[in-house]
């Protein structure tokens, strides 16, 4: 059991028969913090075994040992915990795996915290703001992934050269963190599960001459920016042919886009003020699909 992090614990614990009982809750206590945060593959008295979040693998001699008390005992209270409906048992070649009862709803991951939120709420609210949270937290860790975890396909501890390492792009990590970075923004997703060529061309040429690290800082400035995403006076909205662009990407990097634009004022524009741009005003602020941007490319 690891030593980092922390639990959380329900207000209402204090209205439960454990919290009468200084060392059956302890135990429980003791449970939580030993459930898996994630899923993943342990080794438990020579098996290997697939715990999911919120799940322990035990049998009943390794509690007796660690709670100092018997099998009997530590079955009991077992029992207990199952008929109380705060955990389910499954028992398979005297591996006892246990899974602990609305895990997800009180250990929310990345430590997000919905109290006072769900205070004097019911069930059901709970359930609605804790899935949100959840939901929130992981769109928000996937886009503050790294470039190496964006974009290397291979792992970096197979200590390639560097050279060769440049080369190497997971075009399906790319576009999950594009389209994740994009959800809820007018800026359009990548369809599909694969890149044309010419995008491909597009942004390796790109991490060429910025780095990766470039290319990642793009995409979430393009998805922060609300002139890129239509609040502009002529609703422009970019898609990625056209912040990939050997133009366009240097201005959204340095934060030329950063800034609000008032819809009123024609002279905030950064596109009708741009002279690169000059030749293809017209069409700018109407194209909408990404073929267009692509031909000027």
């Amino acid at each position: 059991m690891t030593t980092e992090g922390f639990i959380c614990i329900s207000r209402g614990i204090v209205a439960h028969w454990i919290w009468s009982n200084p060392v059956l809750f302890q135990r429980w206590v003791w449970m939580i913090l030993s459930a898996n945060y994630d899923d993943r593959e342990v080794s438990f008295c020579y098996h290997r075994i697939m715990l999911h979040r919120g799940q322990l693998a035990v049998n009943l001699s390794y509690l007796s040992k660690i709670w100092h008390v018997s099998s009997q005992a530590t079955h009991k209270f077992l029992v207990k915990l199952e008929d109380s409906g705060m955990v389910t048992r499954t028992v398979d070649d005297k591996v006892t795996v246990i899974t602990i009862c609305n895990y997800d709803r009180y250990q929310l991951k990345m430590g997000a915290s919905v109290d006072g939120l769900v205070d004097g709420a019911d069930n059901r609210m709970v359930d609605q703001v804790v899935n949100q949270t959840n939901k929130d937290n992981k769109i928000k860790t996937e886009i503050e992934k790294t470039s190496d975890e964006v974009l290397c396909q291979v792992p970096l501890e197979l200590d390639m050269p560097e050279a060769v390492e440049k080369e190497y792009i997971s075009w399906e990590k790319f576009i999950s963190f594009f389209n994740t970075a994009m959800r809820g923004k007018t800026i359009p997703k990548i369809r599909g599960y694969h890149l044309a060529e010419h995008r491909k061309r597009n942004i390796r040429a790109r991490i060429r001459e910025y780095g990766k690290d470039a290319v990642i800082e793009v995409v979430k400035k393009a998805a922060a920016s609300s002139f890129l995403n239509g609040g502009g006076d002529k609703g422009f909205v970019a898609d990625i042919d056209w912040m990939m662009g050997p133009r366009n990407f240097p201005k959204i990097l340095d934060g030329f886009y950063d800034r609000r634009f008032s819809e009123n004022s024609q002279n905030n524009n950064p596109i009708s003020n741009n002279k690169d741009n000059g030749r293809i005003r017209g069409t700018q602020a109407t194209a909408t699909s990404s073929e267009e941007y692509s031909k000027r490319f």
